[in-house]
């Protein structure tokens, strides 16, 4: 049975940190991100094509969201990409990478389907 793992964060919240926190304290092996719903900004991304993208000032919507959470010795690795979209604009061309820097405007939630990797490893 898959478990699922909501996380919420508000105005000013530190995406990575929020993630890694959490991870952490749900004592999480290994996760995948499902979903989200929400803004950030003041950003930074590694693009697809391996271009810095960053935003300061202007609010983007969480399109897509992919990556995973691994549990390694007692840290975790977190890779998360995102694809974005300028929330003030009509027309827009996304963007998409992984990560790096991210605050959230408004709120923000994403939710984590988590596995045991105990029971998959045998």
């Amino acid at each position: 049975m898959e478990k699922r793992l909501v996380l919420s964060f508000s105005d000013g919240d530190d995406i990575l940190e929020g993630v890694r926190q959490a991870a952490a304290e749900h004592d999480v092996d290994f996760a995948k991100f499902h979903s989200a719903n929400g803004c950030i900004k003041d950003f930074q991304i590694i693009s697809d094509d391996y271009r810095d993208i960053s935003s300061i000032a202007d609010d983007y919507l969480v399109d897509k969201i992919a990556g995973r959470i691994m549990k390694q010795k007692d840290a975790h690795k977190i890779n998360l990409h995102f694809t974005l979209v300028k929330k003030a604009s009509g027309k827009t061309t996304p963007i998409s990478g992984e990560l790096r820097k991210g605050i959230v405007s408004g709120d923000l939630t994403i939710v984590l389907t988590l596995s045991d990797m105990k029971n998959i490893i045998h």
